[in-house]
């Protein structure tokens, strides 16, 4: 019975965890804004990458556009 519940727990926490969105912020920006630039950022490293989504150099680049227009993580 523990293993069984010790397992449904650590599938809860993974899911939540993979789930989560990093949230990005800019004073002066509207969500709007924010969802178009991530949009093209996400649309540029897609090409460079594709679409693995686990890579960690896909997340860094991502992270990096973000950044360079002038976002920081919530």
């Amino acid at each position: 019975m523990k293993v069984t519940v010790l397992g449904c727990l650590l599938m809860v926490i993974l899911v939540t965890a993979c789930a989560t969105k990093v949230e990005w912020t800019q004073e002066g920006k509207t969500e709007a804004d924010t969802e178009r630039d991530y949009d093209e950022c996400y649309a540029q490293t897609t090409q460079r990458y594709g679409t693995n989504l686990k890579s960690p150099h896909f997340t860094a680049d991502l992270n990096q556009c973000m950044e360079s227009r002038g976002y920081k993580r919530k």
